[in-house]
Order: structure tokens, then sequence, then C-alpha cells
């Protein structure tokens, strides 16, 4: 095969292992991990938001956040309707937990009354055929476990079964037995 001489070296460049190098010094290879930072601390320091500044200067927008949260309102529809960031929202969220504690509560009942409404929905469509049989158990699994979740009860249980001996159960007697019983007496101690 013949091949032009422009063609021979570029060839011949690319063929060339990477490990040779035209001189004997070291190669010196630098990663991130091993730079210099570019920038300081105090220039890349993230905004504190405190909701302060929305409460001094805009009080209304202030109050329909809360009262927004306080309604279950999505973060996109309040950061759209009151034109604050989600930031600012999650800081008014936790600032104004006391206020919100009692919205939680009857959003609470307001799930719950909808858990079965929607479980008596489900039955009856499912009645008449008019759902997939495969749609039910999750639909009703889903709601059920959301209930309990805000309830506060445990969405799951695990069941730790152990089966002992009476061999073991000897042995661990024996064991109660042997150890040492230490007397002491206790005191109060003042601080």
């Amino acid at each position: 095969m013949y091949l032009p001489n422009t063609l021979l070296i570029i060839h011949s460049q690319i063929a060339t292992p990477i490990d040779f190098m035209p001189t004997k010094r070291p190669r010196k290879v630098e990663y991130a991990e091993n730079l210099p930072a570019n920038l300081k601390t105090e220039e890349v320091c993230p905004g504190v938001f405190t909701g302060q500044q929305l409460y001094d200067k805009r009080p209304k927008d202030y109050a329909k956040v809360v009262t927004m949260l306080a309604q279950g309102a999505t973060i996109t529809s309040i950061t759209k309707a009151c034109k604050v960031s989600a930031h600012t929202i999650a800081v008014v969220k936790s600032r104004e937990q006391e206020a919100l504690k009692d919205s939680k509560k009857h959003l609470r009942g307001l799930i719950g009354t909808a858990t079965h409404l929607a479980v008596e929905k489900l039955i009856t469509k499912l009645q008449d055929d008019e759902i997939p049989n495969g749609v039910l158990p999750i639909a009703t699994g889903i709601l059920i476990d959301k209930h309990r979740q805000y309830e506060g009860e445990p969405t799951q249980t695990i069941e730790v079964k152990k089966s002992l001996s009476l061999d073991e159960i000897r042995a661990e007697l024996a064991n109660l037995k042997d150890e040492k019983v230490v007397d002491a007496e206790v005191s109060d101690v003042q601080s």
C-alpha cells in the first residue's frame, strides 16, 4: 500500500503510543483536587434567606405565602402567585410552623376523608366494571399508606421471629446464674 509522505507522518503520529515523550522530563498530571481554588469562600457564600425582607417590604405577600402554605398549595403555585423564591417559601414555612400546625391537623382530617371517599368510589367503579381490576389494589394501598403517614402511624410493619430451643434457654439461664453480683451503694450527687 502506497501512502503519501504527509499521510504517513500523520499515521505514525496517531499510531505512536501516548507514553512516548520527546523529552526525558517526567510528565506532570494535574487534577482538580490538587489545584488551588480560584475563588475565596466569601465570594461564593450562598445567600442567607430569612424571609424578613419579604415581611418588611411586602407584608401582604408574606401573609399570602403563609395562607397558601396552610391551604396546602404547591411551592410552584406560591412562587408564581407571590413572586417569591422557593428558598424564601421554605424559610417562611419554618418560621411560621406554629401557625401552620393547626392547618396540618385540618389537612390530615381532609386527607382521611378523601381516602374514605376515594376507596368508596373505587369500590363502586369496580362493581360497575368501570375500572380495571389491577388499579384498585395499588390506588387503595397508596391512599391507606398516606393516611397512616399523616396520622403518625407506621406505614410498614417488620415482623421478626426468633425461635429458641430448650437447650439455648437452659444455657442462657445458666449464664445468668454464673454472673457475678456487684454490691454498690447509691447516693445522690448534687451539681
